[in-house]
């Protein structure tokens, strides 16, 4: 099976078993998290009408309401609208002032046309945000997913920033909508693996998205369990 084949199937699964409570609960807490983030560690807000975010990898746009919500421009583009290897972004230079791309790396085998394409894009202090597994946490399953090519660890993905000209870099635990303090300091990734020991979800071999009444009695601070790393950083 192609990897656009791949893709599509896993955006049809997940939208037959996954309600669209769950589906927009998980949007909303990463959009939350996005802006939280680029308020402590950028001193970032976004007041205005004109803002762009650009989802590269977007599949089925299931992040596009909250971003609008947000009073911004959402535009999303998926393999039907590029090759993010070699073509480039359609969009003129300086136009957009945040680039996300959401477990899309992991799946390329060469990035560097998609950080450069996003630097063009990306306004003058414009913000590219990147999730992608954390290799040092999830080197045991992260092959086996058939479309990953290429682990990142949180050096790697800091060294990949840097060659294609971002500045003021963060690497960041995976995790959403937690207390800050599990976003700092140089132990950061083992206190979001170690600390953190329950999924926010439970997710049965029907693949079925489940909240019960024992994990509600489980404070909200303790669910999250990062595998993954959150990537940031400046034009």
């Amino acid at each position: 099976m192609s990897d656009k084949n791949y893709y599509k199937k896993i955006i049809e699964s997940r939208n037959t078993l996954r309600s669209q409570k769950i589906s927009d609960e998980l949007a909303e807490r990463e959009v939350f998290t996005l802006f939280e983030l680029l308020k402590y560690f950028y001193n970032k807000s976004y007041d205005n009408k004109n803002n762009i975010v650009v989802d590269v990898g977007c599949g089925d746009t299931y992040l596009k309401k909250f971003f609008e919500k947000k009073n911004f421009v959402y535009k999303g583009y998926d393999l039907d609208d590029l090759n993010i290897e070699k073509d480039k972004i359609p969009l003129p230079d300086n136009s957009v002032d945040i680039v996300i791309n959401v477990g899309l790396i992991e799946a390329l085998e060469n990035s560097n046309n998609l950080f450069l394409e996003s630097r063009r894009i990306l306004k003058p202090d414009g913000i590219i945000y990147t999730i992608t597994p954390n290799w040092l946490k999830d080197y045991k399953n992260f092959y086996n997913n058939p479309i990953h090519k290429k682990p990142y660890t949180p050096n790697s993905l800091n060294q990949a920033y840097l060659i294609n000209g971002f500045k003021d870099i963060n690497i960041l635990p995976g995790l959403r909508c937690k207390p800050l303090w599990y976003y700092k300091g140089p132990f950061r990734f083992e206190k979001a693996f170690y600390l953190v020991p329950f999924n926010r979800y439970e997710f049965f071999e029907k693949r079925v998205y489940t909240k019960n009444f024992w994990r509600k009695l489980i404070p909200g601070f303790l669910k999250g369990h990062s595998r993954s790393m959150i990537g940031i950083a400046k034009k």
